[in-house]
């Protein structure tokens, strides 16, 4: 939290024990970080707006894994377009063959109607 002097607003809140005694915890746990449980709550806000706005920065390992896992999906899209453009050419193949489009066959049906 910026340590920058602004108007202060005040906010009345109601939340449950549960959360009262979760927020308690933090502030007694990481004295370090906060100060008091209406530190915690306008940190919690502003981090919670920074996540709403997507402007939150990834750590270095964190980001290193998610461009593994976007080269590994642009990998895995080149490899399913190659696995169709193959199976397409050999169904046609196969309908080809089967359609009766075949050198071979021409001389059955020749002529002489013999084989």
């Amino acid at each position: 939290m910026s340590n920058r002097r602004q108007t202060i607003c005040r906010l009345n809140l109601r939340i449950s024990p549960d959360e009262q005694n979760q927020i308690k915890y933090f502030v007694a746990t990481y004295p370090d970080k906060w100060t008091s449980a209406n530190e915690f709550v306008r940190t919690a806000i502003e981090n919670y707006i920074v996540f709403l706005n997507r402007d939150y920065h990834l750590p270095a390992p964190q980001q290193e894994r998610v461009n593994q896992l976007v080269d590994a999906m642009i990998v895995l899209s080149g490899r399913v377009g190659a696995l169709e453009e193959v199976l397409t050419s050999s169904f046609g193949e196969l309908m080809r063959v089967t359609r009766g489009d075949n050198y071979l066959l021409d001389y059955c049906n020749g002529e002489d109607g013999e084989l």
